[in-house]
């Protein structure tokens, strides 16, 4: 497998995780110690301990594109980061932080983006309150992960990722492409954006509004 994703951890959150890039049809690999939860599910998976690299070498550490890690314990989260940022430096890191005093350490660890269950719960359970219905979703600290599809007159329109300069002129980044049903993570540069692409953005507060507003 190349340009794959790898989720470690097959918990309750991993769970959820492997249903969605299942129904986005991303290939993936989950890493569990626990095989009994993985087997006859009908995804690849490597059974073992993610902080032992051989097992990392086995679900493809070299060619992934992005490593989920959601395991129940901060320690292993951290070194397990610690890891896979030596095995592939390229490679985009998303780690859970299961409490916020360890967010930090993660981020240390070598973690792209840290998101705390707690502080996204909350994100979620006050828009549900509100009845606000954006997809924009606070991660952490001002990082935000939102969706937006590209309509007509948007100035990408035509135009290649590279080319769009949407994050040296910006600074957030596209992560996923949605389009006619099938989702995309490997983003090339030479990818034509198109209208009625969806496209995953991931920034901070200003800059996911300052790609509002020169390209929604």
């Amino acid at each position: 497998m190349k340009k794959h994703f790898i989720l470690v951890g097959y918990g309750d959150v991993g769970k959820s995780i492997a249903d969605v890039l299942e129904k986005a049809h991303v290939d993936f690999v989950v890493i569990d110690r626990n095989e009994s939860k993985l087997k006859d599910k009908g995804f690849t998976y490597v059974a073992g301990d993610a902080t032992d690299e051989e097992v990392l070498r086995r679900a493809g550490i070299q060619n992934a594109s992005t490593i989920i890690i959601v395991l129940n314990n901060d320690d292993d989260i951290i070194f397990t980061s610690l890891i896979v940022k030596n095995l592939n430096s390229r490679s985009i890191i998303i780690a859970r932080a299961n409490a916020t005093r360890s967010i930090d350490k993660i981020y240390k660890a070598g973690a792209d983006y840290v998101a705390s269950l707690s502080i996204v719960a909350a994100q979620m359970l006050a828009h549900i309150a509100i009845g606000r219905k954006e997809e924009t979703i606070m991660m952490l600290e001002g990082l935000e992960l939102s969706r937006y599809t590209v309509t007509a007159g948007s100035p990408v329109i035509g135009t290649t990722i590279a080319e769009a300069k949407i994050r040296s002129r910006i600074g957030c980044t596209i992560i996923g492409i949605e389009e006619n049903g099938k989702t995309t993570t490997d983003i090339d540069p030479s990818i034509v954006l198109k209208e009625g692409m969806t496209l995953a953005i991931i920034g901070n507060c200003e800059q996911i509004e300052k790609f509002k507003e020169e390209f929604v």
